[in-house]
Order: C-alpha cells, then sequence, then structure tokens
C-alpha cells in the first residue's frame, strides 16, 4: 500500500494501481501510521510527499527481503532443491548479449542451477558484490579494490556509432581527429565509458563537442539511429547491431575496455560462479578471440 502511494503520488491514484477504493487505501494509510506513531507522508502542493521515515523505511524492507531470499536459496540448496542458486550482477553492456550467451552455454550442463541475474552501473553493482547480494560482478574498467578479487577476462575496444547517412559512415575506420568536428553522445561523463573517450580527446588536444550525455550505451545507440550525433561506445553492445540507422565503425585510437569478474575476498568464489566464468570466458574467445591485452 505504501508502494502505491509513493508511486501515485495520491491516495486515489494508489487506489487504482491497487483496483480498491479510495477509502480503502485511507484507512489502511490511517492504521499504519497510528500503529507506527508517525506521518508517513506530508501534502505538498496537492500530492503525497513521502517523509524520510518511509524512505527509510522501504530501505530496512528491501534489506530484509534480499537477506530472506538469500536465506531460501540457501535452504532449498540444502534440502536437495537444484544444485543452489547462482547471484550474478553485471553492467548493461556486458549484459546485454554476452552473458546471456554464457548463461545459455552454462545452464545447457547445469540446468539444475536457478540464475538470479541483475543489472546495475558500477556505483551500485561493487557494493553488491561487496555485500553479499551477487557471489559475482561483470564489470569493464575496474580498478583494483582492497575488499575485492578481480578475475581479468578480455581486453576489448572502443568502437564509433555513426548515423548510417553520416558521411563517416562508409570509411573502413574513424580516428577521433575525424570524430572531433561533429556532436557526441557521451556515454556517462562521471561513469567509465565517458571519462576514458573525454580524456582521450584531450589527450589528443582535440573538442569533444557534447550534444548529449547519457548513462547507458544502448541509450547512445538510440540517439545515434535518431540523428542526435555520434558516439564512441563499447563493442560489447553492439555485437548485434539492431539499430537500422545506425553503422558501427572500427576506431583508429586505440581505448582498450578490460572485462573482468570481481567477487568479494572475504568470501570464497562458489565452484558455480567459478563454472560460469569458464563459460563466459569461451564465449569472449568465441566472439572476440583470446585477448587479455
Amino acid at each position: 500500500m505504501l508502494w502505491a502511494i509513493v508511486v501515485a503520488g495520491s491516495i486515489s491514484g494508489a487506489a487504482r494501481l491497487l483496483g480498491i477504493s479510495q477509502p480503502a487505501v485511507s484507512r489502511m494509510l490511517a492504521t499504519t501510521e497510528k500503529q507506527l506513531g508517525l506521518n508517513l507522508f506530508e501534502r505538498v502542493r496537492g500530492r503525497l510527499q513521502p517523509t524520510a521515515e518511509v524512505h527509510a523505511l522501504f530501505e530496512e524492507i528491501e534489506k530484509t527481503q534480499r537477506m530472506m531470499q538469500r536465506v531460501n536459496d540457501l535452504a532449498d540448496a540444502l534440502a536437495g532443491h537444484g544444485a543452489g542458486v547462482l547471484r550474478l550482477t553485471s553492467i548493461p553492456s556486458l549484459a546485454q548479449f554476452l552473458v546471456p550467451r554464457a548463461v545459455a552455454r552454462f545452464q545447457g550442463r547445469r540446468a539444475d542451477v536457478l540464475l538470479r541475474l541483475n543489472t546495475n552501473a558500477l556505483p551500485h553493482l561493487i557494493p553488491d558484490v561487496l555485500n553479499g547480494e551477487a557471489d559475482l560482478g561483470l564489470v569493464v574498467m575496474q580498478t583494483e579494490h582492497p575488499f575485492m578479487t578481480t578475475i581479468p577476462l578480455h581486453t576489448g575496444r572502443m568502437v564509433a556509432a555513426i548515423p548510417r547517412e553520416h558521411p563517416l559512415a562508409s570509411h573502413a575506420q574513424v580516428s577521433l581527429h575525424d570524430l572531433s568536428p561533429y556532436p557526441h553522445i557521451v556515454v556517462g561523463t562521471r561513469m567509465p565509458f565517458g571519462m576514458l573517450v573525454t580524456n582521450a580527446f584531450e589527450q589528443a588536444g582535440l573538442p569533444c563537442r557534447m550534444c548529449a550525455d547519457v548513462p547507458w550505451s544502448q541509450l547512445a545507440c538510440a540517439l545515434v539511429n535518431a540523428g542526435t550525433g555520434i558516439a564512441i561506445i563499447d563493442e560489447f553492445t553492439v555485437m548485434q547491431n539492431h539499430w537500422p540507422d545506425v553503422t558501427i565503425v572500427p576506431l583508429a585510437d586505440d581505448i582498450p575496455l578490460h572485462v573482468t569478474a570481481v567477487h568479494a575476498s572475504n568470501r570464497p568464489l562458489p565452484r558455480i560462479a567459478a563454472e560460469f566464468i569458464d563459460d563466459l570466458r569461451v564465449v569472449l574467445n568465441a566472439s572476440f578471440g583470446n585477448k587479455l591485452g
């Protein structure tokens, strides 16, 4: 009920989401606030604004739900209901094509293992691994961390995503010098991919004429597809180019991307996670060749 009010911003909207009457939602909210002795919402310009107590309550509920899920997974494994659970988290660029292929290969042999797969940006992914929310994290450009073990998997590269009708789209390869005069979509000015690109332009003494800053490579490709500008992105996102008006052109300048698996150093890597890494290596080698640097 609280979740519905937060999402809808009103009692009437929450009632529509839940499929119950507005008075029923009002009674449930009043009862909850009375039991807790707290005001959970404040009315701001006709809408219900959740208080700090609601946010804190949601955070604790989410933590409890995640903990209970881990307990249930462990109990199922101990009871012999399957071989266990692989809890995997990945950045979106790797999760779009690479990870599904590795999962298919892995579950072809280990169909008894339940996969719990999540995607997240690096700042949120690393805490999930450290806190035990995930057994294994798949990242690009992760530096050494004092509490994590890093397993190198592959060294990839950046490529240029260019509108199909753009004059550079017919080139066999393009350089930063070629791309510099055109509007550029940056994949996160404060994220690894974006910082790599902007630093590369800076080191080359060239301007990066940024027209958009987006969080994901997929969104950058969608904007390129609409003709917004060009983008330098990771090659993993465009293993299969699903954007009809985007041409992928190799980049003459070398901007390496280091793919790694990470896990918490204070916990041993589960055997099924190690098996999954083996399958991911096979998929990487088949897709790009055996490159570690």
